[in-house]
């Protein structure tokens, strides 16, 4: 037997019998607590010089508490149940099924907003990509129904706060009409951007706190995806930052910059938030030469390494509930559902990062319990799986994976050879005439 082959079979024997094996605390098939700096074999590191990850892991172990991973997709399913909806109504008109809903009150405030084609477009993209997030909370195991959410005082809270108004007062005050999402592209953009960031700083919040692998590899995509999708609608937002924003007096990077102020103000005294166009330090902001010098583009909010920020599941109802201590106001007038419902601690880190509170989660499961992996999903789709369907492949039907056809192909007609504008190349009459018959043949 070689050396090799012994130190396999010794390994999965361990495994079976349920002996715990490194990195696992010997007989308790749990990882020992260890310690964040040291645990590595390849530290200790200088943590110093990534003070916002720090910061953000300290507030982790904070948020965590007694919480099982059961608890935060609960908490996860209420935010894409408030970010989906109001994305889903404002762009297709349509809401949540009964598979992403499970019964949930329809909500107040949201609607078929007015949007140019240039817009709806890709926002309509983002919308069905968050029923998507919707669908995953379910298939992870989220059974609570959607909470009843009142977009229209979530909204006008929020601005009312963001101007510095007084509680119970709303926008109305300083220009005539309260806030309504639902009015154009610069409405719906700040809007839809504000609810976005938070779910992309809170998904990526939780990764840090969950302990099944598996869910927190589909909470990492939701995170990855949902901050592409804050891209993209801060882009749209950019390009119409000079734009008023109905009905205030001010722009769309103007009302921006006090939502972010807003957010920022409401999760603890870490620095996390940044508007449409920023000059500060402490991240990384590119000027504008034209046409308006001075000003700084920021599409993408990072600390100074380029890196998104995190936040606790406390430190977004807060900012959900307009500081609501019970839980209750804000978006969330009736509260949610399930075991994190309320902001109490978003402001509290751990003392440090030397060990976790309470007991590791990971268990060591015999061999024999691991079973065989499924197979993977043919082109079919998945099979029997709730509102799979009503997504994407609903509109065209199941594509195949292996062609480019499904992927924006689009041949170009034998007539019109693709031929390069570059006035650096003069390709001739000969070489036109081949180029348009190779166009032919393949066209044929």
């Amino acid at each position: 037997m070689t050396s090799w082959t012994a130190t396999l079979l010794v390994s999965l024997l361990s495994v079976s019998s349920n002996v715990g094996a490194a990195p696992f605390d010997t007989g308790t098939g749990l990882a020992p607590l260890g310690n964040l700096l040291t645990s590595d074999k390849g530290g200790p590191y200088n943590l110093t010089l990534l003070p916002v990850q720090q910061n953000e892991v300290r507030a982790g172990i904070a948020a965590r508490q007694t919480y099982t991973d059961k608890d935060i997709i609960d908490f996860l399913t209420v935010v894409e149940c408030l970010e989906g909806r109001f994305d889903s109504m404002g762009t297709l008109g349509l809401d949540f099924n009964d598979d992403l809903t499970l019964g949930g009150p329809a909500g107040v405030g949201y609607g078929k907003a007015n949007l140019s084609p240039e817009v709806l477009a890709p926002l309509t993209e983002v919308a069905v990509s968050e029923q998507g997030h919707a669908l995953f909370t379910r298939h992870a195991g989220g059974k609570n129904p959607c909470p009843f959410v009142n977009y229209t005082a979530g909204f006008n809270d929020v601005f009312a706060a963001a101007y510095g108004l007084q509680p119970g007062q709303d926008i109305s005050v300083l220009f005539g009409k309260p806030f309504n999402p639902l009015v154009n592209d610069e409405t719906f953009l700040v809007s839809m951007l504000f609810l976005e960031e938070l779910g992309a700083t809170g998904n990526k919040g939780l990764t840090g706190i969950i302990s099944n692998p598996v869910i927190n590899n589909g909470v990492a995509g939701l995170a990855t995806s949902a901050t592409a999708f804050a891209a993209v609608e801060r882009y749209l937002a950019f390009e119409r930052r000079n734009n008023r924003v109905y009905p205030t007096n001010e722009t769309v990077a103007q009302v921006f910059a006090r939502l972010s102020a807003y957010r920022d103000s409401m999760d603890g005294p870490q620095f996390d938030d940044q508007g449409l166009l920023n000059t500060d330090p402490r991240s990384i902001a590119i000027a504008i030469n034209q046409p308006n010098p001075g000003q700084y583009i920021n599409l993408f909010p990072t600390d100074v390494h380029g890196i998104t920020f995190s936040r606790t599941p406390q430190q977004v109802i807060n900012i959900q509930t307009v500081g609501a201590v019970n839980g209750k106001g804000g978006f969330f007038p009736q509260g949610i559902p399930g075991a994190i419902k309320t902001p109490t601690g978003y402001e509290i880190m751990a003392s440090g990062l030397n060990s976790f509170a309470g007991a590791a989660e990971v268990n060591e499961a015999p061999q024999a319990a691991v079973g065989r992996l499924q197979q993977s999903v043919g082109i079919s789709g998945p099979a029997n799986v709730p509102g799979e369907l009503d997504l994407t492949q609903a509109e065209n039907g199941p594509q195949e994976d292996a062609f480019y056809s499904s992927r924006g192909f689009n041949p170009t007609p034998a007539q019109q050879p693709r031929v390069s504008q570059s006035p650096a190349v003069d390709i001739g009459s000969e070489n036109a005439a081949a180029a348009q018959a190779t166009q032919a043949a393949v066209a044929g």
